[in-house]
């Protein structure tokens, strides 16, 4: 069942969670990129999707590891993850910035909450959804370990941020803050096992292992694979 106004009250206490570590993040973020001369100002902040889409008693979270390609300008528009994904999930992928030129990620995630929300759905049906089923990211939760922009690569700058107690507790924080259902990793399988698994068992998650869904892999055999740890 969706609750509109559940959803809100697990928006505004991640809100709180991430203004609260603000300063810790960043302080980590600095001793990470030495090299950095023009340091964010603020982390991004993530969660509910869609407050009117998402159905807390079923939820699905996504976690993947960092924000790629965002930058001081993006903050400075008070343009963060959370509104950023939600208005693609509202008006759609074209025009989109990056994300209407490397859709690949995007598309895979709408793939695998279909395969998880609708069991009956043919693999083959499921394969072909792209920006026509884009609603369909507005009934996620979604995270990064994170919280800070990101370059256009993945580096040993964004390992040791990710590994800081600050990376650490806030995400073993959101977890217990959303309550989802479904955990899927995607692609930070050892990461999660190593510093969070023995938290969300104690929840009662189900926790779902696949690659970055930006990853070049069979779409078919990755929806098998969502489903076969259903």
């Amino acid at each position: 069942m969706i609750n509109i106004e559940k959803n809100r009250e697990i928006n505004e206490e991640l809100e709180n969670l991430y203004a609260s570590c603000k300063a810790e993040f960043l302080k980590e973020y600095t001793a990470a990129f030495l090299s950095d001369q023009n340091p964010p100002e603020r982390i991004n902040e993530f969660g509910i999707i869609d407050e009117r889409l998402y159905d807390s008693d079923c939820g699905i979270l996504f976690i993947a590891k960092e924000t790629n390609r965002w930058d001081n300008k993006d903050f400075e528009e008070d343009k963060l993850f959370r509104t950023w994904l939600q208005r693609i999930s509202r008006e759609g992928i074209k025009n989109k910035e990056h994300v209407s030129k490397h859709p690949t990620m995007w598309y895979n995630i709408i793939r695998w909450v279909t395969a998880i929300q609708n069991p009956e759905l043919p693999v083959d049906e499921i394969a072909s959804m792209g920006s026509e089923a884009v609603e369909k990211l507005g009934t996620i939760a979604f995270t990064n370990i994170n919280k800070v922009r990101g370059g256009a690569a993945s580096k040993n700058e964004y390992n040791q941020l990710a590994k800081s107690d600050v990376a650490i507790k806030v995400l073993k924080k959101e977890i217990a803050i959303i309550k989802p259902a479904i955990i899927v990793c995607c692609g930070i399988g050892a990461y999660f096992d190593k510093y969070i698994k023995n938290e969300v068992q104690k929840l009662g998650c189900k926790v779902i292992y696949m690659p970055h869904p930006a990853a070049r892999k069979s779409k078919t055999q990755m929806i098998d694979n969502v489903r076969s740890q259903l």
